[in-house]
């Protein structure tokens, strides 16, 4: 009985399909491992995978971020010239805004649009349509 091994066991029944097995295996440890030692070999491994899923949430919430980003873009980046925009509102090229867009990797972060570049982008959404339903062609 190695409390160690124990909890891999528990951590190979997380977020699997049998669900009583997990239960059964975290009463298991509950009932076999109660010294002061246990509890706070338990409790590191607790935080450790708190810590795990706290992060893996965050990568979650990050990429459904992007792909509502790219989703809402992609007929307007069919319309619209994504350089224009890059060049005229953001003073940056066309690659910059793409990496945005699509919430690349860049020095092994996700590159998202901060409050004020979000704000600076819908601006020029709304510019460019108010331009374009300004226009009309007269003989």
């Amino acid at each position: 009985m190695n409390l160690e091994n124990e909890l891999d066991i528990l951590k190979s029944y997380m977020g699997g399909k049998d669900e009583d097995a997990f239960k059964r295996q975290a009463d298991y440890i509950n009932e076999n491992f109660k010294s002061k030692a246990d509890q706070k070999t338990i409790e590191c491994f607790m935080s450790e995978l708190l810590s795990k899923l706290s992060s893996h949430t965050e990568e979650l919430i990050q990429e459904a971020e992007s792909i509502l980003v790219r989703k809402q873009l992609k007929e307007v980046i069919e319309i619209v010239s994504m350089s224009y925009i890059a060049k005229n509102y953001f003073n940056k090229n066309r690659t910059w805004l793409y990496q945005k867009i699509n919430g690349n990797l860049k020095n092994g972060k996700q590159v998202k649009f901060s409050n004020s570049e979000m704000q600076t982008f819908n601006f020029a959404l709304r510019d460019i349509s108010n331009r374009i339903g300004s226009i009309a062609i007269h003989q």
